[in-house]
This record gives C-alpha cells, structure tokens and sequence, in this order.
C-alpha cells in the first residue's frame, strides 16, 4: 500500500492537477463578490510547494501561450467595437493605469533601494494589478525567478481589495448619481448601436490559425524595441502573442484563414492555459513563500496598497475630470486597466448594471500589453 501511495503522491500529473481542481475549487468560494477564480491554483500550488511538492516545467510555457493567445482573440473584437464609438480614449487608459501603478511601485522601491530584491519587487507590482499576463512577462524577462511569484502572491488579494473598495466607494466620495450615469450611458449607446457592426461567434476552432498565430507572436516578441535610456527589449513571447492575437483577432483572418473562433473554445483555452500556469508557478514558489512573508511581508502590502490606489486614482483623474467619461463605463474601465475580474463583478454590483463589462472589454487588452511593457521596464530599472 505504501508502494502504491508513494507511486500516487510522485506522479507529477497527479499533482498538477490536484491543485488544478483544488485551486479551481476553492477560486468559486464567495464572500460578498470577492472570489479568487481561476487564481486559487496559484494560492493551492503555493501551499503545496511549501510542503516539497514539485512538477516538471515542460508545461509552463505550454499554459502560458495558451492563456495569452486566447485572452488576445477573445479581447479583440471589444477593440474594435469600442474604438469605432469612443476613439482611443480606452487605450489611453489602459496605458495610464497600468503606468500609475508601476510608477507608485517604482518610487517606493527607491525608497526601500537596497532592502528588497527587484524580482520581488516586480512580482508585486503585477500582483496590486492583478495581472497574470504581466506575471507571465516578469517570469520569462527573469527566466523563471521565484521571486517574482512570491511577490505577486502576496500582493494579490490587497489588489482584489482595493479595486473593488474603489468601484464601491467613489460613487459616494465624489457624489456620484449612479442611476443618472446609467441612463445617459443607455441613451448614448442607443444613438450609437446602429453604427456598430458585430462579428459572429459561429464559428469553428482553427488550430492552424491559433498556430501561426503564436507562431508570428513568437517573431513579434523577439524583435528588439529601443526604450529611451534602456537601450533595447523585447516583448517575449508573453507581449509578442498578445500583439498577434489581437492584430488578427481584430482582423479576422491570416493569409486568408479565418482567426475568428467560437468563443466558449477560447474562454475554455484561456482557463485551461492560466491554470496550468498558475498552478506549476504556485508549486515552483511555495518553498520561499513563509520567508519572504515573514521578513518583507508589511511592506510589499504597502507597495501593492498605493501601486493599486494610484492606478485607479491616475483613470479616474484622467476619465471623469479630463474627458468627463460616464462612470458606468469608467468603473468598468478602471477594472479593466486593472485586469481585475473580482472588480469587475464590484462594479456590475455597485452599479447595478451589466454595461460596465463594455469599458472593461475596451480597456482590458491595452491594459495587458503595457502591464508587459511596464513589467519588463520595471524589472529593468528598480
């Protein structure tokens, strides 16, 4: 028996997809709208690897493309639709959140310089945005550093909290009539519809399409870019796929083959993609996670508090004070800029309407590809 037990507990698929289901569990668990998702195989694999359990890596980056290329497909056609009625104001927010984040990180970093490891501090800047795209990016620029999850696991749940207490609160602080917003939201998007044009979903999954996607993503994301004092990066693979998928996503074929696939395929690539992922980066960091709690626990809370405070106020600045944008949609892009699903369930509740999903759509692929771009620079000059 002890054989047969010994043999269960070693079978590295067994393990992996434990903490899949475990992780996956757990992630439905409720309190009020705050749930950890498809993310609770990254807090089980944690607990796991804490206790020696450990999974060969041949899938990471298997999962990892997985989950990029199909987040990219699925966000492309909210680009489009939006940027036909609001221009690229969502862009701009996109680029906006994501940089007050890591800007606020970047400054209490030189203020610790010194005290923490760059990895770490990385790792929590993509964990107070609640990225696991910009995650993805911090672990490949740093082949794999364990910091980088750790950071991310912790300032994870103090990013949950402060996207959704924002959504929650600033309607009240800043007097707010949230039920008037709705509807004049609701009459500007009436004498807009007619102008949209939407593509259909009814199609059938194109594995070669989704190949030469990743295929030329992988081209795109080798290509060195100049940055102003950093001399050159590259996107990686993360930030390369991402590109394609959204490129081709938006215009629906490659060559001549349709990139436009059903949507229930995709979203079922894109959780099997990130639970893989979260899952193996769980099991691979959870041996260091008690340390680092221990010794720098206060303040990576601190730095994911004001990183996830300052990109919302930077949006919310830059929204409703310059561009006086409809808070409905506002709130959902400030979720969006933040990749934050559990905000995104806030603010549907805070509003009371399901339209706030249309500014989160629209900001949400921007916000995954500067969270790559400030990540790798981020990694590069703390």
């Amino acid at each position: 028996m002890s054989v047969l037990i010994n043999a269960i507990i070693t079978n590295e698929f067994f393990i992996l997809f434990l903490v899949i289901a475990l992780g996956l569990l757990i992630g439905k668990i409720r309190i009020k709208n705050i749930c950890l998702e498809t993310s609770g195989a990254l807090f089980v694999g944690l607990v796991f690897g804490a206790y020696g359990f450990e999974v060969n890596n041949v899938i990471f980056n298997f999962g990892l493309v997985l989950f990029v290329s199909a987040v990219g497909l699925l966000a492309a056609k909210d680009v489009g639709r939006v940027v036909k009625l609001y221009g690229f104001k969502f862009a701009a927010l996109g680029i906006v959140i994501t940089f007050g984040g890591a800007l606020a990180t970047y400054i209490i970093s030189l203020i610790c310089k010194g005290s923490l490891d760059p990895y770490l501090i990385s790792g929590t800047y993509t964990g107070a945005l609640t990225s696991s795209p910009g995650l993805a990016a911090a672990i490949e620029a740093t082949n794999k550093n364990p910091m980088i999850s750790i950071g991310h696991a912790i300032a994870y749940p103090i990013g949950v909290i402060v996207v959704i207490l924002f959504v929650q609160l600033v309607p009240y602080i800043f007097k707010i009539n949230v039920e008037n917003e709705l509807a004049l939201y609701k009459k500007e998007i009436r004498s807009s519809e007619d102008a949209l044009s939407f593509q259909n979903d009814n199609e059938r999954f194109n594995l070669v399409s989704l190949s030469m996607v990743i295929i030329i993503g992988a081209i795109i994301g080798s290509i060195p870019i100049p940055i102003p004092l950093l001399s050159k990066v590259t996107l990686g693979t993360t930030g390369g796929i991402l590109i394609s998928a959204l490129l081709f996503g938006y215009k629906g074929n490659i060559c001549g083959i349709s990139t436009i696939m059903p949507k229930d395929v995709l979203l079922a690539l894109k959780e099997l993609g990130l639970a893989l992922f979260l899952a193996i980066v769980g099991l691979d960091s959870g041996a260091e996670v008690i340390g680092i709690v221990q010794q720098y626990g206060f303040i990576l809370i601190i730095i994911a508090f004001m990183g996830g405070l300052s990109a919302q106020l930077f949006g919310f600045i830059l929204g409703r004070y310059i561009w006086e944008m409809n808070w409905i949609l506002l709130s959902g892009a400030i979720c969006g800029g933040m990749t934050s699903t559990p905000g995104l369930g806030a603010a549907i509740d805070a509003t009371g309407s399901d339209e706030v999903a249309a500014g989160y759509g629209a900001t949400y692929p921007f916000a995954l590809l500067f969270m790559v771009i400030w990540t790798v620079i981020l990694h590069k000059i703390a």
